[in-house]
């Protein structure tokens, strides 16, 4: 396989999917007009509109009056410069749903509902079409977060083309990711500010710039690394998961259901590095710990500053906008956090089991893991401020390292839990190499990750820094301010992987267990920092 030269190579992928789904109706079905091709190779999709979300259908964003008004549905492609090309149209039946007929393979298509008039009343993403004939595939229910995600898929092909490098092909890599990126609440809280008075264009725009930026990041993390990405396996793996995700959608699964499937999406990538095999097992999580905390803190972080604009601006706004506003940038750090503490609780289990220990010892580690990992996921799903979320990342930092105060007589936490019975004896030299990690004062929360909080701040600004919007080298400007946030996170990784040989020498430590201890710091540490208020929230 061919070496990533650039980060958005890893961007540019094909999402040729292969998903079942179960049929609704016959293959003989007129449902859905298509001229281009025949019967005999065409998919089938069937999808519904939904009354979901608090959006307006006068602004597209579907909500309370969708199922009143839709009449029509109509599928389209989606170029390269955001124009939509019509494939097929069909009728909606008296529930909303529909069944329509699609060119085989066809890739990245965006869903309409129309009203009588052919006014666009909300809409969602379909990655792509089946690949053989009459396979079944499923369009994400149109609601209002699934309209925010379909218009920020539009503008990032058609506002975004200097960013993109120009590449025909990069809307369809960004298709599933999106839609991992933009939660139910993030969207409830983007509809009320637009509701409220907001631009409806800047703010989808502001989401279009942020999951740009973090698909970047995540590329430019990877790539850095030297590891190289079957990018169209990548691209399957990751329609797969957003197949599974409507068919939770589609089955009104509940909302943990649908967080846990939408988390799928990223967690995706696990399986195509290890696909690449030239690396495995704790070296994939940490490698993808480090590739979506990356993610999360650059889409939080450009979100964030676009929507603190909004709201700087808005100094005669009434207090209803400026509420909204408010309630969107927490609504993003919210959502980017309850991605990464899914995704961490899933690299966490991957490195505790690639540990090498015995099994006694590696059945109650993973159990504790599942406990605290359960735990920060319920703690952020209950917070109702940012100081909820650094109390559940706090929490969790101790659950993972242990409750060390200056001393080596600290529990150890799953650290210490991995060395099963040698704990008695190894306590003291596990304590002391976390302590000469973090800080000589003892607390977990020290030098080391101080250091990484004070360097963020900087390198967060060079990113904002640059104008998506402009002409020119775009994409090599954002390499740039983003190879600093991505070189602190791996800045972190080397310095905790130089206490593997102090590790090993305690008795029965084998290199894979000691690497094991670090990976769990590494990713402990990095875990929601990147999605944390730098300044305080303020």
């Amino acid at each position: 396989m061919k070496k990533i030269s650039s980060a958005w190579s890893m961007l540019a992928l094909v999402l040729g999917v292969s998903v079942a789904g179960c049929s609704s109706g016959s293959d003989d079905s007129d449902t859905g007009k298509d001229t281009k091709t025949g019967d005999s190779a065409l998919s089938i999709v069937n999808g519904h509109i939904t009354a979901d979300g608090s959006g307006s259908v006068d602004l597209g964003l579907a909500g309370s009056k969708t199922l009143d008004v839709a009449k029509t549905i109509n599928i389209s492609k989606l170029g390269a410069a955001g124009e939509l090309t019509s494939v097929v149209t069909a009728t909606l039946d008296a529930s909303g749903g529909f069944t329509a007929k699609l060119p085989l393979d066809a890739k990245v298509l965006i869903v309409q509902a129309l009203d009588a008039s052919g006014k666009i009343v909300g809409s969602s993403i379909l990655e792509a079409a089946g690949k053989a004939a009459g396979q079944v595939v499923l369009a994400a229910p149109i609601s209002t977060e699934s309209s925010i995600e379909a218009q920020t898929l539009i503008d990032i092909s058609g506002s975004l083309s200097a960013a993109l490098s120009g590449s025909a092909s990069l809307s369809a890599s960004l298709a599933a990711e999106v839609r991992a990126l933009v939660s139910a609440d993030l969207a409830a809280s983007l509809s009320a500010a637009i509701s409220a008075g907001a631009d409806a264009k800047a703010i989808i725009h502001a989401v279009a710039k942020a999951a740009v930026v973090a698909s970047h990041a995540q590329a430019l993390t990877i790539s850095s690394q030297g590891v190289s990405l079957d990018v169209n396996a990548l691209g399957e793996l990751e329609a797969s998961a957003a197949q599974a995700l409507n068919a939770v959608l589609e089955a009104k699964g509940s909302i943990d259901a649908a967080a846990k499937a939408s988390a799928q999406i990223s967690a995706s990538l696990d399986a195509a590095l290890k696909a690449t095999g030239s690396i495995s097992g704790s070296a994939v999580a940490e490698l993808s710990a480090q590739a979506h905390a990356a993610a999360n803190l650059t889409f939080h972080a450009s979100l964030q500053t676009s929507l603190k604009a909004s709201l700087d601006a808005a100094v005669n706004a009434s207090a209803e906008l400026k509420a909204s506003l408010e309630g969107a940038i927490f609504a993003s750090l919210k959502a980017a956090a309850s991605l990464e503490a899914n995704l961490t609780a899933k690299a966490i289990e991957a490195v505790i089991k690639a540990s090498g220990s015995a099994e006694g010892s590696l059945n109650a580690t993973l159990s504790a893991a599942l406990e605290a990992t359960a735990k920060l996921e319920g703690s952020i799903s209950g917070a109702v401020d940012a100081a909820g979320i650094a109390q559940a990342r706090a929490d969790f930092v101790g659950e993972i390292t242990g409750s060390i105060k200056g001393s080596a007589s600290g529990t150890g936490g799953l650290v210490t839990s991995l060395l099963g019975t040698l704990a008695g004896t190894a306590k003291a030299t596990i304590d002391g190499v976390i302590k000469a990690s973090f800080d000589a004062t003892g607390t977990v929360e020290g030098k080391l990750s101080g250091t990484l909080d004070a360097s963020l701040e900087a390198a967060l600004k060079a990113v904002a820094d640059v104008n998506l919007d402009a002409s020119g080298s775009v994409s090599g400007n954002l390499d740039a301010a983003l190879s600093g946030v991505i070189k602190l996170f791996g800045d972190l990784s080397k310095t905790l992987d130089l206490k593997v040989p102090d590790l090993t020498k305690i008795t029965g430590v084998t290199p894979d267990l000691a690497k094991a201890i670090t990976d769990l710091l590494t990713i402990t540490q990095g875990t929601l920092r990147g999605v944390l208020p730098l300044n305080g929230g303020k």
